[in-house]
C-alpha cells in the first residue's frame, strides 16, 4: 500500500468491549513465526485495570473504516507505560504508528505523566528508529526477553521518554 495521509488516520480510545478485535490486530501485527500475540483475554484484563487505556487506529479514506492499528497503554501517576503498539503490515511505513505514539505521548501528559516507558525488541530496527526519533531514549536491556520460533531469545531495550 502506498503511504496515507497522516490525517485520514482515526485514532479512537476503545474499551474492554473491543478485545477481540484489538487481539486480531495484535497477531496480525506480530506477524513473525513464533511469536505470541495477545489474546481477547488479555486485552481484558488490560483494560479492566484502574489507569490503562488503548487506542485505535483507523484508515478513513475508506467509506467503512478500516482497522488498521492500536496503542495499549497504562498510565501508574507518574511513570507512563506503552504496554503494545501495532500496526497490520499493509499500513506499515504509512505514519500510523507516529500518529498512535504521538496520541498515547499526549494522553499520558494530560494524565499528568512524566514518563513514559517501553520495551522494543531488539531484532525490530524499524520500531526503535521510531521511538528514537520521538525522543525516547534507552534505559535498558532485558536479556532473552522475548521468545521467537525455535526457542530463539531475543533481548528487550528498555526506553524511556521524558516530558520535561
Amino acid at each position: 500500500m502506498s503511504a496515507i495521509l497522516e490525517d485520514s488516520v482515526r485514532i479512537e480510545s476503545v474499551g474492554a468491549s473491543s478485545s477481540g478485535l484489538l487481539a486480531a490486530l495484535h497477531a496480525a501485527s506480530f506477524c513473525k513465526p513464533g511469536d505470541e500475540s495477545w489474546s481477547r483475554r488479555s486485552f481484558s484484563n488490560v483494560l479492566s485495570m484502574p489507569g490503562s487505556f488503548c487506542l485505535l487506529a483507523s484508515d478513513s479514506l475508506h467509506s467503512a473504516r478500516q482497522p488498521c492499528g492500536f496503542a495499549a497503554c497504562r498510565n501508574a501517576g507518574l511513570d507512563g507505560e506503552l504496554l503494545s503498539i501495532g500496526v497490520v503490515p499493509r499500513y506499515r511505513r504509512s505514519g500510523v504508528a507516529r500518529t498512535l505514539l504521538a496520541e498515547s505521548l499526549a494522553i499520558f501528559q494530560v494524565q499528568g505523566a512524566e514518563r513514559v516507558y517501553l520495551e522494543v525488541a531488539e531484532d525490530n530496527p524499524t520500531a526503535k528508529a521510531l521511538y528514537l526519533s520521538a525522543g525516547f531514549t534507552q534505559t535498558g536491556c532485558r536479556r532473552d526477553y522475548y521468545r521467537r520460533l525455535r526457542e530463539q531469545k531475543v533481548d528487550a531495550l528498555t526506553l524511556c521518554y521524558s516530558f520535561d
